[in-house]
This record gives structure tokens, sequence and C-alpha cells, in this order.
């Protein structure tokens, strides 16, 4: 998950391919990596297929509204921890109350103001970060950081392009779990 330096992978679900699009650029502006869905069922075939760090999802659609895409998220084990933040041209309380109730991270309505969908989306993976951690062992990013630290000594050491390949891809994946972890 993210600080905003683009390691989060956000679904836009939103039946409407100009809202998609419109949000889809804005996210990409922020450093986010976006997969669209334009309908409830597909975005629920994409969540299982792959790890996602949050979910904008859009009430009104067709077939199966957002309720209802929530409502199984919040149900699937798998999927229950994942940030859920609704977005809605409906300015409507009881539309807020009842997403609050069913799970939901937060509420949009739109059109979206840009500052305030940048702060929302980084707190929901703030928070969703932190509560991921929590379980983890605090040595964690030191062991992490020791092993960056032998990879950077290895590399003057070694002489073939498969070992810098290898030493490479070894970086890469140690500073990648350094940036879920926050650090």
């Amino acid at each position: 998950m993210t600080d905003g330096t683009g390691t989060a992978l956000i679904l836009v679900v939103d039946d409407n391919e100009m809202n998609r699009d419109m949000l889809s650029r804005r996210l990409e502006r922020l450093n986010y990596e976006v997969i669209m869905a334009d309908n409830g069922q597909r975005a629920l075939e994409l969540l299982q297929e792959q790890a996602f760090d949050l979910v904008l999802l859009d009430i009104m659609m067709p077939k199966m509204n957002g309720y209802e895409v929530l409502e199984t998220i919040k149900r699937d084990p798998k999927l229950r921890h994942l940030p859920v933040i609704m977005i809605s041209a409906v300015d409507d309380l009881d539309s807020v109350v009842k997403c609050i109730e069913l799970g939901a991270e937060d509420y949009l309505f739109k059109p979206f103001n840009p500052v305030l969908l940048k702060a929302r989306l980084s707190a929901s993976l703030d928070k969703a970060r932190s509560q991921s951690n929590a379980g983890l062992d605090p040595a964690l990013p030191a062991l992490l950081t020791a092993i960056q630290s032998e990879v950077d000594h290895l590399r003057e050491m070694i002489t073939t392009p498969e070992q810098h390949q290898s030493l490479g891809h070894i970086s890469e994946n140690t500073q990648k779990a350094l940036r879920l972890l926050g650090q």
C-alpha cells in the first residue's frame, strides 16, 4: 500500500465511461495504478483475480448496484479488509449512512474535489496499511534494510550480468517490501 508513491492499485467501478476515465486520469496523476470495471459483476471478478489496495465504487449502476457489491465484498473473508470508498452523485444523508453501515471506509460526492479526493485516498490507504502492519514483527523494516545494505555491498564484488540481474531483483523486491511497510 502507499503514501501516494505509485505502489497502490485502485479499482475504479463506475458504469459511466466518462466518469471512469476522468477518475482514472486523476488517480494516475497522483501516481496510483488504476484498473477499471464498468459494472459490479466485473468488479467482483477482478477482485478475485487480483489484489487491490482500495476500491472506488459508484452506487448507481445497472444490474448490480454499489450497495450489493459492497455487501458482497464485506461478506468475503479474503476481501473484507479492503477499503472501499463509495462515490455517488446522490447527495443524500441516508445513502451515506447506509454505505458506512455496510462497511464503506468513506463516501465522496460527484463531482470530486481533487484535493478532497487525494486526502481521502491517502487517509484510507494509510489506515489500511497500518492495520495490515499491526501484526508484523517490528524488526522487519530493520531486517529488510540490512538485506538491502548487503545487496549494495555484493554489487561491488560480482562480475557476471546474471549476478547483477539477480541482485537487481532482490533489491527491487526489498525496496517494494519497505514501501509496503511505509518505510
